[in-house]
């Protein structure tokens, strides 16, 4: 009987933890842009430390077509339970374990598929610091090839909350091309903006 209980709690408490992750709407985008949800640690990538939840919003066209303009073009957010800023040298690493994650790259898996990233701090107001780099990673996706992927990265410090969100923003366009026009008018969702 108490094994019986202690299945029936288990699959409860997985069920109302995953309507908490779908109920999330961290970035404030239309439902025409595709949405997943999952949370930390991610089920590919728990080697990166955090507490919380992940949302990935894909465009409505063009993310696995080559050749479109929107090609790899892509945001994403974490929203994690992190009580101090997050550096450019820690955002490196969680890329290069998050993509190296999405490809199965082990010490014997996949090592050709490797990712490198290079973050940098480009400027800070108030409690959002900005960043901007890029990801060498591997599509296997669409073309099965090596793809650099450019990034702009907000991280959102939220010191009264102990949180963080970081709103990821990517795509293999130079950044004076006119995707990154839509990316950049990508935000957090209003909420955050209240904390």
């Amino acid at each position: 009987m108490k094994k019986l209980l202690f299945i029936i709690l288990l699959f409860f408490t997985a069920f109302v933890v995953g309507q908490e992750v779908e109920k999330e709407n961290l970035i404030q985008l239309d439902s025409t842009w595709g949405k997943e949800m999952f949370p930390f640690p991610i089920r590919f990538a728990k080697n990166i430390n955090y507490e919380g939840v992940a949302e990935v919003r894909f465009p409505p066209k063009g993310w696995r077509t080559i050749g479109h303009d929107f090609f790899w073009t892509y945001t994403y957010a974490w929203s994690i339970d992190i009580d101090r800023e997050i550096t450019a040298t820690e955002l490196t690493s969680n890329l290069e374990k998050y993509f190296d994650g999405l490809n199965n790259v082990t010490e014997t898996n996949n090592v050709d598929q490797k990712a490198t990233a290079t973050i940098s701090k480009t400027k800070r107001k108030k409690r959002t610091t900005f960043f901007k780099g890029s990801v060498d990673t591997y599509d296997h996706f669409a073309t099965n090839k090596r793809i650099v992927l450019n990034v702009l990265i907000e991280s959102h410090y939220y010191k009264k909350e102990k949180k963080t969100v970081l709103l990821f923003k990517f795509s293999p366009k130079d950044y004076i091309h006119k995707v990154w026009e839509t990316l950049k008018n990508i935000q957090l969702n209003e909420h955050y903006s209240k904390f």
